[in-house]
């Protein structure tokens, strides 16, 4: 008789943003219909671009610490989720994806005659590592870098490591973080010259994804992590990660292709066996990306068999900000949020909806107990990661 497959629950939930200083308070800001754009009623018209963007996108508590900003952020988002399934980090795995690391370390490590060493030496991703490794007891730790993408290609890792139970003394537990602290010059103007960056006056500095007049989306600092768990059986109320999925393709190092085949790759991995009832899309709010990615989760739940061609969609960078490669593992707690809560926050930035194959609408929304939810991440090089949660 063949064993029942492992089963993937997720124990426990952390999350840090600039709208609340733990997962519930984050989301209780996001039912509240607030958005980091409510910040720069206080400011004044004339402040500086990179000044905008440090006052709206900056979680305040984070901007002291003696590593980086971005290592701090990690730290808080795995202690909640440690703290929310009861376990302790000593000796845990952890596989962290970011796509900066701990940058301001290494940019200021001349300014941090005491950090220059280490910072040069290890380098950002490293840099981060170690710290995060050595402040919390973690076991072995990896880092993964996969652009926006990173947290999901992450937790995609660890959810293979989980379920791989023919390894010798495989683990049942595991944890996932991320954290992306980019608020440097650097960054602010080189994605002002992308054109990815919304206008950065105190007018036009807006996050509008998935609405006609978007114009790039607005930086953030945030940090995410989730405890999983492998189970026999999941039981009511507890939130199950049924299925992950990545792929990257190399069309360009900052477009994806036309077709966005490495999006569609693992969109039909993921959405066909499941009636999705959320679509958390990766929905930067670039002029180029939205409508094109929302064609192709349209041209995959078209097919025959599709238990749910319309889900309804929630897309939190229009409230959150991007938080670059923390992007993903954030939507993924914002998704087990709203299973837990049956509710989908309001998108008030949606003044005129995009052409779209699926509803979108500006006021919460109620969901069904038991939801499922699909959760998508993209970014530069072409990499993308998927991942599917239910609530049992």
């Amino acid at each position: 008789m063949v064993a029942p497959a492992p089963r993937i629950i997720i124990s426990g939930l952390g999350l840090i943003s600039p709208l609340g200083h733990s997962a519930w308070q984050t989301f209780s800001a996001l039912l509240s219909g607030s958005t980091l754009a409510d910040r720069a009623g206080g400011l004044p018209p004339d402040i500086e671009p990179f000044d905008l963007v440090r006052a709206l996108g900056c979680v305040s508590i984070c901007q002291q610490t003696t590593t980086d900003p971005a290592v701090e952020l990690a730290e808080r988002a795995a202690r909640e989720a440690l703290f929310d399934a009861r376990t302790k980090p000593d000796g845990l795995d952890c596989y962290l994806g970011t796509s900066k690391g701990a940058i301001h370390a290494l940019t200021h490590a001349a300014d941090t005659p005491e950090n220059c060493p280490q910072a040069v030496a290890l380098g950002p991703h490293g840099y981060m590592t170690y710290h995060l490794r050595r402040r919390l007891g973690l076991g072995a730790t990896t880092h993964i870098v996969a652009a926006c993408a990173s947290s999901l290609h992450a937790l995609h890792l660890a959810r293979l490591a989980l379920i791989d139970t023919a390894r010798p003394n495989a683990p049942r537990r595991a944890l996932v973080a991320t954290a992306e602290s980019a608020m440097l010059p650097l960054f602010v103007h080189s994605y002002t010259r992308l054109g990815v960056l919304a206008p950065t006056t105190t007018r036009h500095y807006r996050a509008c994804p998935l609405d006609e007049k978007r114009k790039g989306f607005m930086l953030a600092e945030l940090g995410a992590a989730v405890l999983l768990e492998r189970v026999d059986e999941a039981a009511p109320g507890q939130i199950e990660l049924l299925d992950t999925a990545v792929a990257s393709e190399s069309y360009d190092l900052v477009r994806p292709s036309p077709d966005m085949r490495a999006l569609a790759h693992v969109a039909e991995q993921l959405l066909p066996p499941h009636h999705i009832d959320l679509l958390h899309p990766h929905a930067p709010g670039t002029p180029d990306h939205d409508e094109a990615e929302l064609a192709v989760y349209a041209k995959t739940l078209s097919r025959p068999g599709t238990r749910n061609p319309k889900p309804d969609l929630y897309a939190a960078k229009g409230a959150l900000g991007h938080g670059l490669g923390a992007a993903g593992l954030v939507s993924l707690v914002i998704a087990c949020l709203c299973a837990k809560a049956n509710r989908r926050p309001p998108m008030p930035w949606l003044k005129q909806p995009i052409d779209s194959p699926f509803p979108l609408k500006p006021q919460a929304s109620s969901l069904k107990p038991a939801s499922t939810h699909g959760v998508f991440a993209a970014g530069f090089g072409g990499h993308v990661a998927g991942a599917v949660v239910r609530s049992a």
